[in-house]
């Protein structure tokens, strides 16, 4: 039965959005590959990978894997040099040390498993070596088609950047290190015609928020030009921003459809789980968190109303119909889910109470045990780029960016064109563009204070300044004379 649910309202979330969000397992490798999947409409053929992949499982058999091995230098010996004349397969430094650490360089972000590379996604800066890997469901497409895709009129030059530091046709004499390493174990690409998405949400223009984030890839994209660095750092902060616009489109787009602002977001510096601070940020993810669950029982609701006008009077049936409308069966009169919605209409007279009971229990039902939901999707895709800590299973998480996250807040945040802004101007643009407080405003501690997260403006005050003090360590503020600091683009070069 959570199946039945589940599948109603991954169809519909998909049908809005144009991505799925009740897997609790996507990763930004996961949105890069797809990207560059989308981008450059193409895989990369890979049987020379594929025997790298079948040669460095442990599990295979020894046999298995040497004659993995034999069978790749066969087919390209000469690309190996010396690695591939040794007699001894088995003890050579190439099976024992090169394959293995060309498959971990790989597999960092832990998304290439198994004997096959075709439904991994690769920790590689090159498509050469994209996959058909379908993890991101839809994530990828979706960025891809909110930056412009093909569509000259709303292309952002994100898009062109992302082509030219991912082409595969790239000459080897101008590839990164990385790119250079994995070139010859891919024989060519093929093409491969990107997923279409027809999401309600980009059907008509784009939404406020949406023009947000594009603002954003415009703001990262000037950063990079002008920054000129490393190719895999800068590819590293274009997947980033991809994987923060999937986070935020996801989490605020039940407040942007009822037209109320942003959630407020304090950002943590403090260091310490058990501050004040800390826990003022943890309240603000918190309710930005139920956002996303309460938005899941209003699409439940809305599927139900699509079936029976006055579904409250009539749940079951409304249920029902809704199993049906999905190719799925009806509930059986011994569910224990059809006691507990008659229980509900027993207990309560008034349709509205009705309307939310059964729509939360609908929602408990699908999630399961494991809540695997909008929660679920959101807590994790917040941890793996960076954005939300900490990393372990506990789901208490606060707004504390790793530094290559943090790098790409400001990056969208300032205008590269002009001279470092003051420190306070800064922090007005940071909770303009993506409702983000540090405590250096003072405004904050009111806005923090209206969400139920007091916190004093001293704690506040000194949160802005190790925030300050960890933007000056990245190479991003500076201190001057008469308490004055500056954020901008302060080195000729920053990796």
């Amino acid at each position: 039965m959570s199946k039945q649910l589940r599948k109603a309202l991954t169809d519909e979330l998909h049908r809005r959005h144009g991505y799925k969000v009740m897997e609790a397992k996507i990763k930004p490798v996961h949105i890069a590959n797809a990207l560059m999947r989308s981008e450059h409409q193409c895989v990369g053929r890979m049987t020379v990978l594929e025997q790298l992949f079948v040669a460095t499982l442990p599990k295979n058999s020894m046999d298995a894997r040497i004659n993995a091995v034999r069978s790749m230098l066969d087919s390209q010996r000469d690309r190996w040099g010396a690695l591939g004349q040794s007699s001894d397969i088995k003890s050579s430094l190439l099976m024992t040390k090169v394959l293995p650490l060309i498959r971990t360089l790989l597999g960092t972000d832990g998304a290439a498993f198994g004997n096959s590379p075709e439904f991994s996604s690769f920790s590689s800066p090159t498509a050469l070596t994209v996959t058909g890997d379908p993890s991101d469901d839809g994530a990828g497409a979706f960025v891809h088609r909110l930056w412009g895709a093909h569509d000259v009129a709303v292309r952002l030059p994100i898009l062109d950047l992302l082509a030219e530091l991912s082409s595969p046709d790239k000459d080897p004499a101008h590839m990164d290190d990385l790119s250079a390493l994995l070139a010859p174990l891919v024989d060519s690409t093929k093409k491969r015609q990107p997923a279409v998405v027809t999401a309600e949400d980009l059907g008509s223009g784009y939404s406020p928020l949406e023009e947000a984030l594009r603002s954003a890839a415009n703001c990262l994209c000037a950063y990079e030009r002008k920054l000129n660095p490393n190719p895999i750092a800068s590819l590293q902060r274009v997947v980033l921003l991809a994987a923060l616009s999937v986070f935020m489109h996801a989490a605020t787009r039940a407040h942007e459809r009822a037209g109320h602002p942003a959630r407020i977001l304090l950002l943590d510096a403090s260091g310490d789980h058990y501050s004040a601070i800390a826990q003022a940020s943890t309240r603000c993810v918190t309710q930005l968190i139920n956002d996303a669950c309460n938005y899941m029982v209003s699409v439940l609701d809305d599927l139900l109303t699509a079936q029976i006008l006055d579904w409250p009077s009539a749940p079951l049936a409304a249920i029902n119909s809704l199993f049906e409308s999905v190719g799925q069966a009806p509930l059986e009169a011994n569910n224990p889910l059809v006691r507990r919605i008659e229980e509900i209409v027993q207990d309560n007279t008034d349709l509205d109470e009705v309307r939310r009971e059964v729509a939360e229990e609908l929602l408990r039902q699908a999630e399961g045990t494991s809540r695997r939901g909008l929660d679920g999707y959101l807590r994790l895709l917040g941890i793996r780029s960076g954005f939300l800590y900490p990393t372990q299973k506990n789901p208490n998480k606060r707004l504390n960016p790793a530094d290559r996250m943090l790098e790409v807040l400001v990056a969208t945040t300032i205008d590269v064109s002009a001279q470092p802004m003051e420190y306070r101007d800064f922090l007005e643009l940071l909770r303009q563009k993506w409702a983000i407080v540090v405590g250096g405003r003072v405004e904050d501690a009111a806005l923090l204070a209206h969400l139920g997260a007091t916190v004093p403006v001293r704690l506040l005050s000194e949160n802005s300044e190790r925030f300050l003090s960890r933007l000056e360590s990245l190479g991003l503020a500076r201190r001057l004379a008469d308490s004055v600091a500056v954020v901008g683009l302060l080195e000729a070069t920053h990796e």
